[in-house]
């Protein structure tokens, strides 16, 4: 059994467990079935499937246990007694009274056997009296009174039960207990025709449409005339290619039932695949004028004008179908749920779910989905109220389980979204959402490992689900295996080519290999409906070697204005005057073990709170030991996960917030759509969370320094660049750091160039200077060093790059070390990137001693080198052309004794200047605060 397997059974048994001790039988029916399929004589496995079948009524699943049990362990008597149990509710007394005398030839004291069957043989006399249930004196282990020379219990035995099973499967059909019908279905022994009916009927319903086609077909040849069985083909018959059929089916149903409102959906389906859109709408909107009951009519016809991008028609389909049918619970749902796919207001969503609540005050549906209301306006605790309420009335609501665990990923409880979900897999196996889900909550977790294992498991169940292939993708991705991941996305597009969404992973792959002008053109077509299609297209664009930043700029207006809502406050209550405790807000969703950490915790830890009142806005969705340190430098700690843009914005103008202040830019989880908001009179973003603009026009200030923000300019910023003494930033070093090490070069004999930088920043104006650079420096190696060069064919398109401009592969050290110290105590001399230069690996390379040239290129993110090197008092290894930038390389490299003694000395310079100063970078920031209100008290808002 393999690792995948061993892990399925382990999951679904554990699944099974659960399920029977919370009262959630279609949980654990699936899960042992599960189990079973891959440990077919697992003994507990089938006892707790016995007993969770006895326990729901699943009489003839109970059966079917417990006869395999007494196969496994012939001497165990309470399995007998089990069994007994199960005829007792199928009312097959006979077998019921030789299963109860079994259990007591094995235990012949056994109570409950002995009471059991008292009672079976008083109701077989009863019978006997009537004439119904003549005596057989035979145990069902002998051999069959009929002379078949088989066991009784194989033979004339399992006659008698198969015609109670019979009244028992003709009530499950008229009951639509689909589950039972099936169940009851498979155990008699006798394939009459309405048995094989009731079966393939019971699986159309429940939505088993691959097992159920090939059962109608068969039954079409013994039924012509079976309106019903005919509709149900033609509908399966959608989902292979022969459409003529599905009209040829559909229309031979109608004929037979003209009133058929299956056969009529059918129809309606048909024309809508075969393009003619008009057709099916009259069909479905005759439907709903005859048959104004028929919910499946009003719900197609909606489906058909959403698909149409007609989502207002659809609304006023929904709202007529409420009009016609005042007390159907599911109109008023339906228009519910339109509004939210419409994304109107919640609050309006809310008065159809609660209205359909009065009429069906057990409707489960609308539970969820008023819960996922409230969860949109940003009221969890109401939201999990409502979800819980409706899975307390159907525990067994896969997609209810789904949403809540939704719930609780949004505001980083994963453990709670972890188990919902694993109870959606346990309810319905071969739910690919779910499966996708869980293995994206651990995903969000770093859990690599474990969400490989389960999207691998997901896909042996359902291995034409393309959104299983898409994650499994990202998965590999994100443990830096592009190739396996390619692989991914391409079988995506295989099996969905609508499925867009591959598209923006296919862009990030690309983007590690270089090929930024196609990930571009990747995500240009999915802006619409994407917001990681926004701000990826942002971040390749920073990355461009030969977009000028005026080009880049127009990519960051366009989005703002086209996809950020518009300002709401205009109006601010905050007293206007310079000689108070100013109010600072500051929005992050890194307040948390991250690497912007080293640069934020610098600035709040050391912050005069004479002065400024702190407050915190975290949008941190896992909180760790770091989190806690954060909240112990601010004076307001506000959790802002989960809760909407606007309640947010409301939330910052009740606490008075003065200057309202962005640390992340267009990177992962921001509350930039805040900022947009305007809920503050002054809103500034610091460089160091994105390095460039935000491109919003209610974003007041950029603060950065002269050296990142030149003067001239201004116009490729929205903001108004805020000039702040260079370095505007601070640097803390993380404590577990190494000690500086003596330079290798002394012993090699040769000098080491290295980068941990991301491939995206190795293009080819890049490759070009470091290859010169090698050929200038004799015997001078270059270490590429980062996660992405796990991946070996990675490795070698790089090394491939190289090879144009003549560098052998034995010069070239690529791969990955995690952590990095001792890589870069094996490099001489660190190398910085352009046009996009490095961020947080220059200031760990001159902590660990290693000199670097920059060259200084477009703002701001082609001057965070320059600006570290200004700020650490070294302004003589910056560079301002590509000429100029391998000379001082080459000139650095040169003087291996000065080489040594920059870098046994590096380390304190660095700790000495103001780049490791937070008290006087908070400082600065704090002067950049009160000099930004002052210009607000004196001049108002900037224009």
């Amino acid at each position: 059994m393999d690792s995948n397997v061993q892990w399925l059974v382990g999951f679904f048994r554990a699944q099974a467990k659960l399920g029977f001790e919370e009262g959630d039988y279609t949980r654990t029916r699936n899960s042992c079935e599960l189990v079973l399929g891959q440990s077919p004589d697992d003994e507990g496995t089938w006892l707790l499937l016995g007993d969770a079948a006895l326990a729901s009524k699943d009489s003839a699943t109970a059966r079917r246990c417990f006869e395999q049990l007494l196969e496994l362990q012939p001497q165990e008597a309470e399995y007998a007694v089990s069994l007994g149990k199960s005829y007792i509710q199928l009312q097959a007394w006979e077998s019921a009274a030789l299963a109860l005398r079994q259990a007591l030839q094995i235990s012949p004291q056994h109570a409950e056997a002995l009471h059991m069957l008292a009672m079976v043989e008083k109701m077989q006399q009863a019978l006997q009296l009537l004439d119904d249930a003549p005596a057989v004196n035979v145990g069902r282990n002998d051999a069959c009174p009929c002379g078949s020379g088989r066991k009784y219990k194989k033979c004339c035995l399992l006659t008698s039960t198969d015609d109670a099973m019979l009244l028992s499967l003709r009530a499950a059909m008229a009951a639509k207990e689909w589950q039972q019908a099936i169940s009851l279905a498979t155990d008699i022994q006798v394939r009459s025709l309405e048995v094989r009916r009731s079966d393939a009927m019971a699986r159309y319903h429940l939505g088993q449409r691959r097992n159920t086609r090939p059962l109608l077909e068969v039954l079409l040849d013994e039924l012509p005339d079976d309106a019903e069985l005919i509709a149900a083909l033609a509908d399966l018959e959608l989902d292979g290619e022969s459409l003529p059929r599905v009209e040829q089916l559909a229309r031979r149903a109608l004929a037979l039932d003209p009133e058929s409102h299956l056969a009529w959906l059918v129809l309606c389906a048909f024309h809508a695949r075969m393009g003619h859109a008009q057709e099916a709408e009259e069909g479905l909107r005759s439907l709903v004028g005859f048959a104004p009951d028929c919910r499946m009519a009003w719900e197609r016809l909606g489906s058909l004008l959403r698909k149409q991008g007609r989502g207002e028609d659809e609304l006023s389909v929904m709202l007529d179908w409420v009009e016609r049918c005042p007390n159907s619970h599911e109109a008023w749902f339906q228009v519910g749920f339109v509004l939210i796919t419409l994304g109107r207001a919640r609050d309006d969503a809310k008065i159809y779910f609660e209205r359909a609540l009065q009429l069906k005050p057990d409707f489960h549906e609308a539970y969820c989905w008023l819960a996922q209301c409230y969860l949109d306006l940003g009221q969890s605790e109401q939201a999990q109220n409502f979800f819980l309420q409706g899975l307390q009335l159907k525990p067994d609501y896969d997609l209810g389980w789904i949403l809540l665990g939704g719930a609780y990923q949004k505001i980083g409880r994963q453990r709670e979204s972890e188990g919902c979900l694993m109870r959606a897999i346990a309810i319905n196996p071969h739910n690919g959402f779910a499966w996708n889900n869980l293995a994206t909550t651990y995903l969000d977790a770093h859990e690599l490992a474990e969400a490989e294992q389960v999207i691998r498991v997901a896909l042996k169940l359902n291995g034409e689900h393309a959104a299983l292939w898409n994650n499994l993708g990202i998965i590999l991705s994100g443990a830096q295996r592009l190739q396996e991941a390619k692989e991914c996305f391409a079988k995506v597009q295989e099996l969905d080519p609508s499925f867009h969404e591959v598209r923006i992973n296919l862009a990030g792959t690309e983007a590690s290999y270089g090929n930024l002008d196609l990930a571009i053109n990747y995500l240009d077509g999915l802006l619409e409906q994407s917001e990681l299609a926004r701000s990826n297209l942002l971040f390749f664009a920073n990355y461009h070697p030969d977009w000028s930043i005026e080009r880049i700029f127009e990519v960051y207006r366009d989005i703002a204005q086209r996809f950020y809502p518009e300002r709401r406050y205009f109006e601010y209550s905050n007293l206007r005057t310079t000689d108070r405790r100013l109010r600072i807000g500051y929005v992050s969703p890194d307040f948390r073990q991250h690497v912007c950490s080293l640069f934020i915790e610098p600035l709040l830890k050391n912050h005069q709170h004479d002065d400024f009142e702190i407050f915190a806005y975290s949008a941190v969705r896992r909180e760790d030991e770091v989190t806690e340190r954060y909240k112990s430098y601010v004076d307001h700690w506000r959790h802002c996960v989960g809760v909407d843009d606007e309640k947010v914005a409301e939330m910052i103008r009740a606490d008075g917030i003065d200057i309202l202040v962005d640390l992340a830019g267009h990177t992962a989880n921001n509350r930039l759509a805040v900022f947009a908001l305007k809920p503050a009179p002054v809103q500034v973003t610091w460089w160091m969370g994105f390095a460039y603009t935000s491109g919003l026009d209610n974003i007041d200030y950029f603060l950065s320094d002269e050296e990142m923000v030149p003067q001239g300019f201004d116009h490729v910023f929205s903001e108004t660049p805020w000039r702040m003494p260079c370095p505007a930033v601070s640097y803390q070093p993380p404590a577990n750091l190494p000690d500086v090490t003596a330079l290798p070069a002394q012993r090699n004999g040769y000098i080491t160039f290295g980068t941990l930088t991301r491939p995206v920043r190795l293009n080819h104006k890049v490759i070009r200077c470091w290859s010169e650079l090698l050929h200038r420096v004799p015997d001078s190696k270059l270490m590429l060093n980062a996660p992405a060069f796990i991946d070996l064919a990675l490795s070698d398109y790089y090394a491939g790059l190289f090879a144009e401009h003549g560098i052998a592969r034995e010069r070239l050290d690529i791969g990955c070390t995690s952590p990095p110290w001792p890589v870069l105590s094996s490099m001489d001399i660190a190398l910085d990137c352009f046009p996009h230069n490095s961020g947080t690996t220059l200031y760990e390379s001159l902590w660990m001693g290693l000199p670097y040239v920059t060259l200084r290129d477009r703002p701001s993110m082609g001057r965070v080198g320059s600006l570290i090197l200004r700020g650490l008092g070294r302004d003589e290894w910056i560079a301002d052309s590509e000429a100029e930038y391998v000379d001082k390389l080459v000139e650095l490299s040169s003087d291996v004794e000065r080489l040594a003694a920059i870098r046994a000395g590096l380390r304190d310079e660095m700790k000495a200047s103001p780049l490791c100063d937070g008290v006087l970078f908070a400082g600065r920031v704090e002067d950049a605060w009160r000099g930004m209100w002052q210009r607000y008290c004196e001049q108002g808002e900037q224009q």
